[in-house]
């Protein structure tokens, strides 16, 4: 192959990546399902830098709303710029690392490739995961449809690598076909009727709190609650603020009949740092229902320090809400699998998802986190409830 000859092959590579990459996520839910196209490239591309090339340029792409959202969160970009790039080239490296010249080796090697884009580390940058996407055409089929991907992926690579005619007269009117169905006749997941969830766009930034500022948003929250018609309500990541026994207080006139879940920063005195979690309250109680597993690498999560925001990591995989098993996830966990594997293994009955996304406001983050959550529910044919503010 000449050099201008694998200059355009790189760079179709690349193009084709930045398509599945845009049109996959932030935009129809239906289309999600286009970025298994990564998992047949992987099985069929010839060339590690054209793998390489296609990856990178879809985690890129597909996580650009990752770029704005942290220059607005840092106010820098070259910060936020870094950032980006790391991890979509770290994710990119990952995928050629594993892969292997021999057709044989990647077949065998390709499980070996789920798993560790699932569990930690990598699992914690692993974004915009294409597994959960199948859900598009097997909604309600749990963990027997990600098993039926998977051998999906295995057919067409061994059909594509046999059978020349398919790749040129068979995938492209399958693939229209495949798309029109899914357009026009979209899965649909099912709204948890028995909690409300709110829906704000408050300007409050998660771990900076302005006490004046904190009250007023506490108290737009309370009013919210109060003019709800539902006996039980969500509210978003954050929405209590740092909550203390001062401000438990203001929800003593809380309806008797009535409970909330809401998102708050609760100050962990024995280990010196913080707990972002979901809260239950009611007349005259307030529990911790739930411990967020993953916070923020780096800026809130901090391994290697006392301070910052704890990880749970494995633990509460499950909470009970009404006597019903639930999953509860909090903003940043909502992009990874793992922890939805973890959860499902133990069959909720329901989701949960909150966030404060009000720094990333403009970008596709929050469509993202809304798509992921709404897979996973659709693929195990559960309710879900999400509340965001932003």
């Amino acid at each position: 192959m000449s050099y201008f000859s694998s200059v355009r092959s790189f760079l179709f590579a690349l193009l084709a990546g930045m398509f599945v990459g845009y049109v996959s996520w932030g935009h129809n839910l239906s289309f999600s399902i286009l970025s298994l196209s990564l998992f047949l490239i992987y099985m069929i591309v010839d060339k590690r830098w054209l793998l390489f090339g296609f990856v990178w340029a879809y985690y890129l792409i597909a996580s650009r709303g990752f770029l704005l959202g942290v220059e607005s969160y840092y106010q820098s970009l070259g910060y936020a710029f870094l950032a980006w790039m790391s991890v979509a080239t770290i994710s990119g490296l990952l995928w050629i690392f594993i892969w292997s010249r021999s057709f044989k080796k990647r077949l065998l090697l390709f499980p070996f490739l789920l798993i560790v884009m699932i569990v930690p580390a990598f699992g914690f940058i692993s974004w915009v995961n294409p597994l959960p996407t199948i859900a598009v055409l097997l909604p309600n089929f749990g963990f027997m449809g990600i098993i039926i991907e998977i051998m999906v992926i295995y057919a067409l690579a061994l059909l594509w690598r046999k059978y020349t005619y398919v790749r040129y007269y068979a995938i492209p009117p399958i693939s229209i076909i495949l798309i029109l169905i899914i357009y026009y006749f979209p899965p649909t997941v099912t709204k948890n009727l028995s909690i409300e969830s709110v829906q704000s766009d408050i300007e409050y930034f998660p771990m900076t709190f302005d006490k004046s500022k904190e009250y007023k948003t506490l108290k737009t929250f309370f009013y919210k609650v109060q003019k709800s018609q539902s006996l039980n309500i969500l509210l978003p990541e954050n929405a209590l603020g740092d909550y203390s026994s001062v401000q438990s207080m203001l929800w003593q006139d809380l309806d008797k009949s009535r409970t909330v879940f809401a998102g708050a920063t609760i100050y962990n005195a024995r280990r010196s740092n913080n707990i972002n979690a979901l809260l239950e309250i009611e007349h005259n109680r307030t529990k911790i229902l739930y411990k967020q597993r993953v916070p923020v690498l780096g800026e809130m999560w901090k391994p290697f320090s006392n301070n910052g925001t704890e990880a749970t990591l494995f633990k509460q995989p499950i909470v009970q809400i009404n006597g019903e098993k639930a999953g509860v996830f909090i903003c940043y966990e909502q992009l990874l699998v793992y922890p939805y594997l973890q959860t499902f293994f133990y069959e909720p009955k329901m989701l949960l998802g909150i966030s404060n996304l009000y720094w990333a406001k403009g970008t596709n983050i929050k469509a993202i986190q809304k798509e992921t959550m709404e897979l996973w529910a659709i693929l195990f044919g559960i309710p879900l409830s999400f509340s965001v503010n932003g």
